[in-house]
C-alpha cells in the first residue's frame, strides 16, 4: 500500500511539519512498501529530505491539480495533515482542488476544528470531510463539533492521539547536562506568539514559594509573527520580566528546538505549563510532549488540555488567573509526593502513545480505509490486485 502523505515539512518550522515528518517516520515500521511525503512549500525551504517526492507551491491553485494526477498514478491512497493556513486560497480552499481530482482513497486528519467557523472556514472544512473517506481528529471533542456543526457521519470519524517521541527520564542527567542541578524547572515551548499566554506564567512567578524555582520558555517566535510584528511579543515579555525582578527566575531562550535538545529539556523540566487564554484549541503537540516526557503539567482548560488531562495526568487551572497558576505550582513543589504522582500518570499515559502505538493505529486505519474503499467501488479481482501492487522503485518530482 503505497501512502502519499501531504503537509508541510521540514526543513519548514511549524508544528505541522513537524507532526507530517513524525508520522511518516512512524509508519515504515508497520509498511515495508512504499509511501512518500508531497510537501506545501512557502518558498523558504532551499531542499527537502528524499523523502519529499513532489512539492506544492502553496499559492499556486495549478499545482494541487497536477499533484492530484500525480498521486492517481503512484499512490494507492493519500493522507492529507489538514490546517487551514498551510494551504493557498479562502481559507487555504487550494486543497479541495487536489481533492477534486484524487480518484484514490482519503484520509484527512485535521489539526483544528473550529466551534464557530466563519462561512469559508465552514465550506471548506465541510466539503473536504465529504470528500474524505476517513476523517482523524485527537480529542473527543473534536468529534463532537464534527458531527454538531460540520454534520460529519460518525463512521467516518476517527481519535488517534498525538503521538510523543521515546523519552528515557533520566531527569538528573539531563538537569547537569543543561546546567539546571538543583533547580525545579518548570518549562513552556513551541512557537513564541501572543496567543501562547506567556504572560500569565510570568505573573504567576511572582507568587512562587521555591527559592530554586527556574521557569525555562524555549522557542523561537513565529515566522508568520516576525513577518507582521518582528519580535514585540518577546520584547513585551522580556519587559516585564525585567520589570518584575525576576530575571534570575525566568529565561527565554530564543532558538528552534531540535527533537533531540527538546527531548533533553522536557527530561529535565518538573513542570510544564500551557497558560493559553482561548478555549478553542482542539490539539496541542507541545502538550502532548510533555505528557510523553513524564512531566507534571499543569494548563488552563482548553479543549484539547481537558481531555488529555483527565484522569489524574494533570492540573487545569482558569484563564488568565495567575494566583490560581501559582498555587498549583507551589502545591506540586511543596509536596514531593504530589509531584511524583502527576508524573507518574503522566509517564504511563505517555508510553501508551508513543509514536511507534500511533503509527500502528494509523497503519491499521489506512488498510481498513483502504479495504472498504475496493470493496465498495472496484468489486473486480484484478482491480484489487492491481491496487495493491506497489512500485518500489524511486521516483522523481
Amino acid at each position: 500500500m503505497r501512502v502519499a502523505i501531504i503537509g508541510t515539512y521540514p526543513p519548514r518550522q511549524c508544528g505541522i511539519a513537524t507532526f507530517t515528518q513524525d508520522l511518516y517516520k512512524a509508519l515504515p515500521r508497520e509498511m515495508n512498501e512504499d509511501h512518500a511525503i508531497v510537501a506545501i512549500s512557502d518558498g523558504s525551504e532551499l531542499s527537502f529530505p528524499e523523502e519529499v517526492r513532489l512539492c506544492i507551491a502553496r499559492n499556486e491553485q495549478r499545482e494541487y491539480i497536477d499533484a492530484a494526477q500525480y498521486i492517481n498514478t503512484h499512490f494507492d491512497m493519500c493522507v492529507i495533515q489538514h490546517e487551514y493556513g498551510i494551504f493557498g486560497g479562502d481559507a487555504g480552499d487550494f486543497i479541495l482542488s487536489l481533492t477534486d481530482h484524487l480518484k484514490v482513497p482519503v484520509v484527512s486528519n485535521l489539526h483544528t476544528v473550529l466551534e464557530k467557523p466563519n462561512p469559508v472556514e465552514h465550506r471548506v472544512l465541510k466539503a473536504l470531510c465529504e470528500r474524505s473517506n476517513a476523517v482523524t481528529v485527537m480529542t473527543e471533542k473534536a468529534i463532537e463539533l464534527l458531527r454538531d456543526v460540520f454534520t460529519v457521519p460518525v463512521e467516518k470519524m476517527h481519535c488517534v492521539s498525538h503521538g510523543v517521541p521515546t523519552f528515557d527520564y533520566n531527569q538528573v542527567k539531563a538537569k547537569n547536562k543543561l546546567g539546571l542541578a538543583g533547580k525545579s524547572v518548570m518549562l513552556s515551548f513551541g512557537f513564541l506568539g501572543r496567543g501562547k499566554g506567556i504572560e500569565t506564567a510570568i505573573d504567576a512567578v511572582k507568587h512562587v514559594n521555591d527559592p530554586n524555582f527556574q521557569y525555562l520558555v524555549l522557542g523561537s517566535t513565529h515566522p508568520n509573527v516576525l513577518r507582521e510584528e518582528g519580535d514585540s511579543y518577546r520584547t513585551f515579555l522580556q519587559n516585564k520580566i525585567d520589570e518584575n525582578g525576576l530575571a534570575d527566575k525566568i529565561k527565554l531562550i530564543n532558538t528552534f528546538a531540535s527533537e533531540d535538545l527538546l527531548i533533553e529539556y522536557l527530561t529535565a523540566c518538573d513542570i510544564y505549563v500551557t497558560p493559553y487564554p482561548n478555549e478553542n484549541q482542539i490539539s496541542s503537540g507541545t502538550l502532548t510532549f510533555a505528557i510523553g516526557a513524564g512531566a507534571a503539567v499543569i494548563s488552563t482548560p482548553y479543549w484539547y488540555a481537558k481531555d488529555l488531562l483527565a484522569n489524574d495526568r494533570g492540573l487545569l487551572f482558569d484563564f488568565k488567573n495567575e494566583k490560581a497558576l501559582a498555587n498549583q505550582i507551589n502545591t506540586l513543589l511543596d509536596d514531593p509526593l504530589v509531584l511524583a504522582k502527576y508524573r507518574r500518570n503522566a509517564a504511563t499515559y505517555g508510553r501508551m502513545i508513543s509514536w511507534q502505538n500511533v503509527g500502528k493505529q494509523y497503519y491499521e486505519l489506512l488498510k481498513t480505509v483502504g479495504v472498504k474503499t475496493i470493496e465498495i467501488s472496484t468489486p473486480s479481482r484484478q482491480k484489487v490486485k492491481t491496487l495493491f501492487t506497489a512500485d518500489s522503485s524511486r521516483l522523481s518530482s
